[in-house]
């Protein structure tokens, strides 16, 4: 299941970076779509993943996640957080997620 939570990270990053080449808000809502289906899909990865979720090594009073657990639950904070921003993009309230780039898109391009 980690695996596939870093599997659907790189497809979310691909349509990101597929969303900084064109710039068009019907490319913009395709993202939003893909982006909440991948946020979804791991937020089901969280609740039905089977595996041990806490580490057997903890400080007293605390326990940490296993490394496993923990990747599934970073991606799903990762995707949760950049939907957000893609929904403030898409509405114009705050243009953060692509407005960075605006000058290092050529270089992107050339890539």
């Amino acid at each position: 299941m980690p695996l596939i939570a870093i599997i659907i990270d790189f497809i979310t990053l691909g349509f990101y970076f597929l969303q900084l080449r064109t710039l068009t808000p019907s490319m913009f809502v395709l993202g939003i779509i893909v982006q909440i289906l991948a946020v979804l899909f791991l937020l089901a990865l969280v609740f039905i993943y089977q595996g041990q979720r806490r580490s057997n090594w903890h400080p007293e009073g605390y326990h940490y996640l296993t490394i496993r657990y923990g990747i599934i639950i970073i991606s799903f904070i990762f995707n949760a957080i950049a939907l957000f921003l893609y929904i403030l993009n898409f509405t114009g309230d705050n243009d953060i997620v692509f407005s960075g780039f605006s000058q290092a898109l050529p270089l992107l391009l050339i890539a």
